[in-house]
């Protein structure tokens, strides 16, 4: 593989810059794959708040139109900190709706019908923030394990968001 220069003097290596950070280099390696997964997962999750947002009808609707809002806000600043993230570790974001649809784990399962009632959003609702859920838990368990604490504890946070979404989202469901 060739070194390339660019500005600053610094080297970039397939899809990885050069950097002082002090992980070594396949650690940062797993770190961004694992934070260009997440990036896509929340992206295919924001996607999915808002598609509910303008859509969702029923009894309480103004309560969870505003709820879905606070969700989509959250869920773009997560965004925003974990591709920051793996751009410190000197990888390369892969954040358009392209990859989001490629990279995603979340199920390829057709959202609910538009006139669909606010159960049937909200289960869907549900079952993506738990397989976000999952895969974040699993990034920070093999991230943890490669002594990579600081993008660990960054998506712990992730982790802790999506958690709040998901139970706020499940007490609708319960009678």
């Amino acid at each position: 593989m060739t070194k390339r220069r660019f500005n600053g003097g610094m080297e970039m290596h397939g899809t990885m810059h050069a950097t002082r950070n002090s992980l070594p280099s396949a650690t940062r390696k797993m770190a961004v794959d694992y934070l260009n997964t997440t990036v896509a997962e929340l992206l295919d999750l924001f996607g999915r708040i808002k598609q509910a947002h303008w859509n969702l009808r029923g009894e309480s609707f103004i309560g969870l139109h505003k709820l879905l809002d606070e969700f989509a806000e959250r869920t773009l600043e997560d965004i925003d900190a974990v591709a920051e993230r793996a751009t410190a570790l000197g990888g390369i974001v892969e954040g358009t709706l392209r990859e989001a649809v490629k990279q995603s784990h979340l199920s390829r399962k057709e959202e609910p019908d538009s006139r669909s009632g606010m159960t049937d959003w909200i289960r869907e609702l549900s079952d993506a923030h738990a397989t976000t859920s999952m895969h974040v838990r699993m990034a920070v368990k093999s991230l943890t394990n490669s002594d990579d604490f600081a993008t660990a504890d960054l998506l712990t946070d992730v982790l802790k968001h999506v958690e709040k979404q998901l139970w706020l989202l499940e007490a609708h469901l319960q009678k």
